[in-house]
């Protein structure tokens, strides 16, 4: 499971809604359905979340290189001084026999539409040996509780259009088609 809006724009897959395509509500929280909530809770006993340290950085930045197939170093160094001064910022951990298996990365922050201040979940990233035990349902639980303590009514991301996988986990979190479409314009140098 892996999900960085920083590696590239990405595309939402509301462009062409589906025939009885559901459509959140503005400002409808996205809920983790009582089934998921049950198996998240039942497989936490083997692995814990909790808030990124300062300490964590060099394995968090390992992590992440090992997923994404490349480093980020500077990346997360400059993350980690905006996490510091932000109290909006969330960079949560997920371990097993204190080692990372598993990171989420999200901001409360306003979108510069018509919505009010909103919840954005920005990365979600497991260690291929520790998918399939809950471990980023566990994480994405974790960062919607946060949220919603700081009064949030919304969770966002944005995603690749063809990542089937990423929608299905979404999905089962209870994520559904936003309001707004993403557009891109490609300006490179001609």
């Amino acid at each position: 499971m892996y999900h960085n809006n920083f590696i590239s724009l990405a595309r939402w897959d509301n462009v062409v809604p589906e025939k009885g395509y559901r459509r959140m509500r503005a400002g409808t929280p996205p809920k983790l359905n009582a089934a998921a909530q049950a198996d998240v809770t039942a497989q936490r006993a083997d692995f814990s979340v909790a808030d990124a340290e300062l300490t964590d950085l060099a394995e968090i930045i390992d992590l992440d290189a090992r997923i994404a197939g490349y480093s980020r170093a500077d990346f997360w160094d400059n993350l980690f001084r905006q996490k510091a001064a932000n109290a909006t910022l969330y960079v949560i951990v997920a371990r097993r026999a204190g080692k990372i298996i598993g990171y989420t990365l999200g901001e409360i922050r306003s979108w510069p539409v018509r919505d009010p201040v909103c919840g954005w979940l920005y990365a979600v990233g497991v260690d291929k040996d520790h998918r399939l035990h809950k471990v980023a349902t566990a994480l994405m639980s974790e960062l919607v509780t946060r949220f919603r303590r700081k009064g949030v009514e919304a969770v966002r991301t944005v995603i690749d259009v063809d990542d089937h996988l990423l929608m299905s986990f979404f999905r089962s979190c209870g994520m559904t088609a936003g309001p707004f479409v993403e557009l891109e314009m490609a300006i490179g140098q001609s």
